[in-house]
């Protein structure tokens, strides 16, 4: 897979997205904007990610954009298609594993099946501040986003220059707020950070706008896992060097509030997370790192999805002390697995 690189400050990165945007036929059309919820959303990223905005300028500048138009769909977007009470739900896995061996990250990207072909990984080579590459879903929600090259480099999965990861999975809650964007707060954590101590500082001063639960490990072995539903967050911390996140809340106060079987009473979250807890502690100690893809690839097991409207994507196995990183695609196929580097 062709992994795009976009180099310099904000602004410049912003520029190279949109001519790229604009030689790949992206085409915003006429985009109502809601106002007074671009309004809240511009007082939070003015605020807390102004770098953000000089991106999204150079963007409009480099692909001839309406630069409203352009804040609405990535500023306010997600929300108000959270608003909307959205049709498609998210099913993810993410696990984190330290033993003798190393300690090792696992993440499965489970989305709609239309978006199996047209997701990217791309770096941003940034010279203000921390370089990263990311594995994206382009923002897609349907087919047509997909045949209308409705498409956005909207970070999903980072790794920085310091051996820092942030992946988020879906958190089912009732509850939005004004703030980033829980993939712009993953890119500021990538930017700004280098360890879990200086993400889970980051968290406290800037609100998120819509619920996610952000997992993030370093390269010194250090994990967490942020609970977050908006208006408040938990920290889960690794118990016996286990670390798991699926698509439910782990905490006890938060798991009272969970909407997870209210919304989507045939959600595999619990059993993913079951599956997923009994082969890691069946291998304990001599868990290595080809073992992160055989829990994620496993096609018989509920970990690894293949259905009408639930897909599992792409999946990543990370060595975070010896900065390997692999990506594995086309899992109900030919599988293939790429190396990412920085």
């Amino acid at each position: 897979m062709k992994i795009e690189v976009f180099n310099g400050n904000h602004f410049q990165i912003g520029v190279e997205q949109g001519r790229l945007y604009k030689k790949k036929g992206l085409n915003i059309g006429k985009i109502k904007v809601n106002r007074e919820l671009l309004t809240g959303q511009l007082k939070i990223y003015k605020k807390h990610y102004p770098e953000l905005l000089e991106q999204i300028r150079g963007t409009c500048l480099g692909g001839g954009y309406d630069n409203e138009a352009f804040l609405s769909i990535l500023l306010s977007g997600k929300v108000k298609y959270y608003i909307r009470k959205m049709k498609l739900r998210g099913a993810c896995t993410i696990f984190g594993m330290k033993n003798s061996n190393g300690v090792f990250v696992g993440r499965n990207l489970d989305w709609t099946p239309d978006s199996e072909n047209a997701f990217e990984v791309y770096k941003n080579i940034n010279s203000k501040c921390h370089s990263f590459i990311g594995v994206s879903d382009m923002m897609i929600g349907s087919k047509n986003d997909v045949k209308n090259r409705f498409l956005f480099y909207d970070t999903t999965d980072l790794i920085n220059e310091k051996g820092l990861f942030v992946g988020i999975t879906f958190g089912y809650y009732n509850y939005w707020r004004f703030g980033l964007t829980p993939q712009h707060m993953s890119q500021i954590i990538a930017e700004r950070c280098s360890t879990v101590r200086e993400a889970l500082e980051l968290i406290k001063k800037i609100p998120v706008a819509t619920p996610k639960n952000f997992f993030i490990a370093d390269k010194s072995g250090n994990m967490a896992v942020v609970e977050h539903v908006s208006k408040k967050y938990k920290v889960i911390y690794p118990k016996k060097e286990v670390l798991i996140q699926t698509n439910h809340y782990v905490d006890p106060d938060l798991a009272k509030e969970d909407k997870v079987l209210k919304i989507e009473p045939k959600s595999s979250t619990f059993a993913r997370y079951n599956e997923v807890t009994a082969k890691l502690q069946a291998k304990k100690s001599s868990f290595k790192f080809k073992d992160i893809f055989g829990i994620l690839g496993d096609t018989n097991s509920c970990v690894c999805q293949n259905k009408r409207e639930i897909k599992t994507i792409w999946s990543l196995a990370l060595d975070m002390k010896k900065s390997k990183f692999s990506l594995y695609t086309n899992l109900f196929g030919k599988r293939k697995e790429q190396l990412l580097k920085i």
